[in-house]
């Protein structure tokens, strides 16, 4: 309930004040309740909302939060002594929040039946009490906590994220707040906005997302406080993550790792997962999938991205060692020991990338301003997007093996022709050699790097070429 309480006699001041610090002393637990509840200022218009404002700024002890038409007060020192000291008669102390107080009163709000009967009849001597039903108003409530795996370890796994509901009904719920991401100890919070329509709280209702989107866990919390804290344990999930890399250490990315459940002669597949940037990898499966055990006998294997429609996966390139009776958290790192893959050369994806947006635009006609979008459409470097347009300009030109000039330029070597075309041949080879190590160049040049650097070096000796060198 809500009691609105205006004052009958407030010419009375000073008597009025020293009733009501007295009333609220002894009223029991009213001083707590008005603490937490603060009190409500109702139906101002703007000028009085800022004027209320004004009046109370600089009072560390007093926060005002405007809603709508309302402004609600609270005490922060827990001392209701300062909320009356600002009441107090005395000119020097006169302001809007004192005298909208006195002449329209203030609300409580919360109160049960009785309480507000009982505030109605001790202070039937100073005011008129009015006492309605609570109007909802929305407040912001918090839900957070951890999440552990069936072995009480914490969910140190990414990509995983929680969402909360308000479980109206069995199959009724109302998300409440953003999805919020789980961290990499498994904390979360997230926080929402929620409005009574007569329940005490929410039927609070929190799911946890593996990256996929599945549901893999949840706790519920009838009639949810402003704060609550869940743990939540998973109970059937396995995750298996590693990082896949070449015997010399370069890490591989966009390649497909599929993990099984290894039988005497057979494997089921329980998961898998495209290896990011740094080559790492992260597969989650559910102990469900797993054939009359709890635990797999766990083998990891990397393919090939298909290169051909309607293949499923590229060639196998590399799998672990049986793991017998894999725990619920499992790091299987390999090392591809062939040199033949490396995923498409980052030549390739960015050109992949363009065509997709030049619609057969020459990469050498391209502006700067046109290297300026596609730059912010792709996130390429502009210093590659330019690697690339000369690239393009010199194999127009001068019949170059295409990418041979980008994975050169990547290397530090002069973005200038001529200084680029006088380089020692062996610093051009190492130049390649290292863009080819670091899968910047096509792996088609592998086998072809002299013949590759052949027209670059023919270029110094060329007369045409030093009459246009002359020419600028």
């Amino acid at each position: 309930m809500r009691a609105t309480i205006q004052f009958s006699q407030p010419d009375k001041k000073f008597d009025i004040l020293q009733k009501l610090f007295s009333f609220v002393k002894g009223f029991k637990n009213l001083r707590q309740h008005i603490l937490e509840q603060g009190i409500l200022l109702e139906r101002l218009n703007s000028g009085e909302i800022e004027n209320v404002q004004r009046a109370l700024a600089g009072i560390n002890y007093l926060e005002a939060r405007v809603i709508d038409n309302s402004v609600r007060i609270f005490v922060t020192d827990g001392e209701l002594r300062a909320l009356f000291d600002l009441m107090m008669p005395v000119s020097r102390k006169q302001n809007d929040f004192s005298r909208i107080l006195w002449e329209r009163g203030f609300t409580i709000e919360e109160l049960s039946q009785d309480q507000a009967e009982n505030l109605r009849n001790q202070f039937s001597a100073i005011a008129t009490v009015t006492i309605d039903p609570d109007v909802p108003r929305t407040r912001i409530y918090t839900v957070s906590g951890q999440i552990f795996q069936e072995d009480g370890v914490p969910l140190c796994a990414s990509g995983f994220t929680v969402c909360a509901f308000d479980a109206l009904s069995v199959n009724t719920f109302v998300r409440c707040g953003a999805i919020g991401a789980v961290q990499d100890d498994g904390f979360y919070r997230i926080d929402y906005a929620w409005r009574s329509n007569g329940r005490k709280g929410p039927n609070l209702l929190v799911r946890v997302f593996d990256p996929e989107g599945g549901i893999v866990a949840e706790a519920r919390k009838n009639r949810a406080a402003i704060q609550e804290f869940l743990d939540i344990t998973v109970k059937t999930l396995c995750i298996v993550r590693g990082t896949i890399r070449q015997v010399d250490g370069f890490q591989l990315p966009h390649l497909l790792v599929r993990a099984f459940d290894r039988d005497m002669r057979s494997e089921t597949l329980l998961g898998q997962a495209i290896t990011d940037a740094e080559g790492s990898y992260q597969i989650t499966y559910s102990t469900n999938k797993l054939r009359m055990k709890d635990k797999a006998d766990l083998i990891v294997r990397v393919f090939e991205p298909s290169d051909s429609e309607g293949k499923e996966t590229g060639d196998e390139i590399g799998f672990s060692e049986i793991i017998f009776n894999a725990p619920l958290q499992q790091a299987v790192d390999l090392e591809i020991k062939s040199g033949k893959f490396r995923g498409s050369s980052e030549y390739e994806r960015y050109i992949t990338a363009l065509k997709l947006l030049i619609e057969g635009e020459p990469v050498h006609q391209l502006t700067d301003k046109d290297l300026s979008f596609l730059g912010g459409k792709t996130g390429i470097p502009l210093e590659h997007l330019n690697y690339l347009r000369l690239d393009d300009q010199w194999c127009f030109h001068y019949s170059m093996e295409p990418a041979v000039v980008y994975s050169l330029l990547r290397q530090g070597l002069p973005a200038d022709l001529h200084h680029l075309s006088t380089e020692k041949p062996t610093r051009l080879q190492e130049a390649l050699q290292a863009s080819l190590a670091h899968n910047i160049a096509p792996a088609a040049l592998a086998d072809k790097v002299d013949q590759a650097i052949k027209p670059l070096l023919s270029l110094a000796d060329s007369m045409v070429f030093e009459l246009e060198r002359r020419a600028k």
